[in-house]
């Protein structure tokens, strides 16, 4: 019986030795499980991205109007043929952010092979001439969008740029060329000084007005009544303040500074001449 007993003391102890050696491996052969997954996983990630499925085929385009899609795709054509997953979208969203015509960027991916970019242009709403009688072409906020070339004749001219006095500027000249549009003159004709925010003055060929920094439908207004009647008289170089409610002062042999000489080709020339 005591031989019996050892016996099954010995089988019970192998037993025992066998459930702590598994249990010792188990988080082992969990481990080795996990990592031979993920390994498998990476091999198979590897093998997608590198597909030429996935590769970028088009650059799709919207919201372009001054800009031109093909010179615009050119830009980006490296990107054509690299595989979409490894696009980095946020580096091209910040290079498109980088043109000053462009105010606002969206890039999507489109499984399998596209690009979509998606952007908000800004749009010019004056032309500013600066000391050196150049033009800078600015949109609605003040931004540059250009410098240089040939600006368009339907924008208002503004000198002096002060962003404090901008959006007062911008709010005159869209009377100015209302007017100006329905008598088929070009809204070039009237230069907005922003130099004073308290006094927005409006330089023409005939000599300058003072509209003060408030109640532009008014003063606007009030100009157009005399305006046939100083032609009428013959008032030349004339300088006139509307800032008071209950007059209109005008003065003669107005002479404008160095900064405001040239801002019309030819204007001493052609003898100040009306150009209504």
């Amino acid at each position: 019986m005591k031989a019996l007993a050892i016996q099954r003391n010995k089988r019970r102890r192998g037993r025992l030795s066998w459930a702590r050696l598994i249990t010792w491996l188990r988080p082992t052969l969990w481990a080795v499980l996990l990592g031979g997954s993920l390994f498998a996983l990476y091999l198979g990630g590897q093998r997608l991205t590198a597909s030429p499925a996935f590769q970028v085929r088009e650059i799709r385009w919207t919201g372009l109007h001054h800009l031109k899609e093909p010179e615009m795709t050119a830009r980006f054509r490296s990107i054509v043929g690299r595989s979409l997953f490894r696009v980095d979208i946020a580096q091209i969203q910040r290079e498109i952010q980088a043109n000053p015509w462009i105010k606002e960027a969206v890039v999507r991916k489109e499984f399998p092979d596209r690009l979509r970019i998606q952007v908000i242009e800004r749009v010019p709403a004056a032309v500013e001439i600066d000391s050196a009688r150049r033009p800078l072409l600015r949109d609605e906020e003040g931004k540059i969008l250009q410098q240089n070339g040939e600006p368009p004749e339907e924008l208002p001219r503004i000198i002096h740029y002060n962003p404090a006095a901008y959006a007062q500027g911008l709010q005159l000249a869209s009377l100015i060329s209302d007017t100006l549009e329905k008598e088929g003159a070009e809204p070039s004709l009237f230069v907005i000084d922003l130099a004073d925010p308290e006094n927005l003055m409006v330089h023409f060929p005939e000599g300058v007005l003072h509209f003060g920094k408030e109640e532009y439908p008014e003063r606007w207004r009030r100009f157009l009544e005399i305006r046939e009647d100083l032609e009428r008289r013959g008032i030349s170089d004339r300088e006139i303040d509307l800032r008071y409610r209950r007059k209109v002062i005008v003065k003669d042999g107005f002479i404008p500074d160095e900064g405001e000489r040239g801002l019309w080709p030819g204007e001493k020339e052609a003898g100040r001449e009306s150009q209504f």
